[in-house]
């Protein structure tokens, strides 16, 4: 729905500057004149596009710094006006000085922060909206900016675990490519003159003359296939084979299951620690699951708990979670202590997940390295293997 900003009189005669949200023009002076008002002037409002991302580092900052102010006895419009100055990044800044042009009309920081879901998640929308009805904002802005610290620091350590084995990858196929377009053919010219080539220096040779004819050819494809799979990421095919393809790799299954496990945890439990209902706490963490399989599970686990039956079944049936964490849930459940048993169990899970992760790496760097090693020693032998058959032949 549009903003528009106007300028209207009250009936005293004062005079009223600020933004509605209407249908379309007509129903933004219809919407003024119910409240009393004489509009002067109505205008849609442009928005300020903003171009970038917003981090979860810099979210964390965000909602650190506002719970600071808060503490000090900072009221809320001039705290939000601060960081929107101060924000050192543009598109959160904007969001920010929006945020504040909302509350300043009347609207709660739930519900202004709801405009901007792109930056600001169902899950902390929810925990906010929470804290200002039950008047304990600052600690669940606090709440939240470890949740997305956390957040940010297992990123990193994803990222950094993930580094070294993308540039051994990445050196790899650099290797190969060199040695296929300048290497091989230094060969051919000799390797031609001899009588039956062995199987793999005819792969190999012909490997070498495809580079060098269609290359122009093969980097459109990939070029063509990257960019498709970058538009259509979120097509619901796509979505559900990037999600289901980890859970067929044995040892990464395990990583992936613990991860998706422990973000519905966390949100779950933090939901329902914060005050929010089972079923509404159910409803916004089915898409903070981030799986689809456990996202469905999770809808089926809502509809049950509205019957008035157990959340447990229909996340067994998924067949997602292993058995260790549906008996944690299914003894919370029945002794009404599911939120700190979500938080105990997300934290576990997440510490698993570190344990594996490194596990992991720990694995991929010699793999790629025998990987790379093999394939050199492929083109080795598919270049030497003739010259000594010749040389057999001679004798």
């Amino acid at each position: 729905m549009p903003d528009f900003h106007y300028t209207a009189r009250g009936p005293s005669g004062q005079k009223h500057q600020g933004v509605v949200s209407a249908q379309d023009h007509a129903a933004a002076v219809s919407e003024l004149v119910d409240r009393g008002l004489v509009p002067l002037q109505v205008r849609e409002r442009t928005r300020r596009r903003s171009l970038g991302t917003v981090g979860t580092s810099a979210l964390a900052r965000f909602y650190r710094q506002l719970a600071d102010l808060l503490r000090s006895g900072v009221p809320l419009l001039r705290a939000l006006r601060l960081l929107a100055n101060q924000s050192s990044n543009a598109k959160l800044a904007a969001a920010a000085e929006d945020i504040t042009q909302r509350v300043t009309e009347g609207a709660t920081l739930a519900e202004s922060l709801a405009r901007h879901d792109q930056i600001f998640s169902d899950v902390q929308c929810a925990m906010v909206r929470a804290g200002e009805q039950g008047n304990f904002l600052e600690d669940v802005l606090e709440r939240i900016a470890d949740n997305q610290e956390h957040a940010a620091r297992m990123r990193s350590q994803v990222i950094g675990a993930l580094v070294y084995p993308m540039i051994l990858l990445v050196v790899g196929l650099g290797v190969v490519v060199v040695a296929l377009t300048v290497l091989v053919p230094k060969f051919e010219g000799f390797l031609a003159n001899g009588n039956a080539l062995p199987t793999s220096t005819q792969l190999l040779l012909s490997a070498s003359a495809t580079i060098r004819a269609d290359w122009p050819w093969l980097l459109v494809a990939v070029v063509v296939v990257g960019v498709g799979l970058f538009v259509f990421r979120h097509h619901p095919f796509l979505f559900r084979v990037r999600a289901e393809g980890p859970l067929r790799i044995p040892v990464a299954s395990g990583v992936v299951r613990a991860a998706v496990t422990a973000r519905f945890a966390r949100a779950f439990g933090t939901l329902l620690d914060n005050g929010i209902g089972l079923p509404q706490a159910l409803a916004i963490s089915q898409d903070a699951a981030g799986h689809p399989r456990l996202g469905e599970a999770v809808g089926e686990a809502l509809e049950r708990v509205k019957e008035g039956g157990s959340l447990v079944p229909p996340l067994a049936n998924s067949g997602f979670l292993d058995p260790d964490t549906l008996e944690i849930l299914m003894v919370a459940e029945e002794s009404n202590a599911l939120a700190p048993a979500l938080g105990r169990l997300a934290g576990g899970l997440e510490r698993r997940v570190e344990d594996r992760l490194a596990l992991l790496m720990r694995l991929v760097e010699p793999i790629l390295l025998l990987a790379m090693g093999g394939v050199v020693f492929f083109i080795f032998l598919s270049l030497v293997l003739p010259m000594l058959k010749m040389n057999s032949t001679v004798s």
